[in-house]
């Protein structure tokens, strides 16, 4: 991917403003862009306190995130509800995952499908609980919804879907009825690209907050 002009988009991110690099990401397309592990611990701290706020009133007892960037996501929500484990649903085929719970993914961010998989050994601490799913970015919805059917396969009750950012709004098919799940901080546009410049748009713009889902 290589940088286009205007170079960088705002966003405003649990009151504070994030600019973002904006970068060319082909097909006339290109995005800007959220890169949690180059944020620092502060920037993940704060969102993961922010989302936490919008959880507590439903009581969540574990929280699931995607690696890789869902995994600081995962840690900083589960820290700020004084939750001790988390579980990560895994996209690398490790050794001990040899016969884990699989769903087939699409990433906007990487080249031809991926697999999303559940250790069968965090099935028990799914089983019965109430679970929150959170992670860095929806933008197609396919992670998101991937990482929900496995959770539900392991018997966890969903509570709430939550993510630092939204990006478009094609994320909302992907997940249809649990669209109405999702809590974010902060929302940006698709951008084409046109005569070298990247233009937002217009039908992907949406409020920053979305109505929180009642719980």
């Amino acid at each position: 991917m290589q940088p286009i002009a205007p170079y960088s988009w705002t966003v405003d991110v649990a009151g504070m403003p994030v600019e973002l690099p904006v970068f060319e990401a082909g097909e006339d397309r290109a995005i800007a862009l959220l890169m949690v592990i180059d944020r620092g611990l502060r920037f993940v701290e704060r969102a993961g306190r922010a989302l936490a706020e919008t959880f507590r009133p439903l009581s969540p007892e574990i929280v699931v995130g995607s690696a890789t960037l869902g995994i600081p996501v995962a840690m900083e929500v589960s820290r700020a509800l004084g939750l001790d484990q988390y579980v990560v649903l895994q996209k690398s085929p490790k050794f001990h995952l040899s016969d884990a719970l699989v769903e087939e993914v699409r990433s906007i961010t990487s080249h031809g499908p991926q697999r999303l998989l559940l250790d069968r050994a965090a099935i028990e601490r799914l089983q019965g609980r109430r679970v929150v799913v959170v992670d860095d970015v929806i933008a197609t919805g396919s992670s998101m919804a991937a990482a929900m059917r496995l959770v539900r396969r392991a018997g966890a009750e969903i509570l709430a879907a939550g993510t630092i950012l939204t990006e478009g709004r094609i994320w909302r098919d992907s997940l249809g009825r649990d669209a109405g799940l999702v809590r974010r901080l902060g929302h940006i546009p698709q951008f084409r690209v046109v005569d070298g410049r990247a233009e937002p748009l217009a039908n992907s713009m949406e409020p920053r907050r979305l109505p929180e889902p009642a719980g």
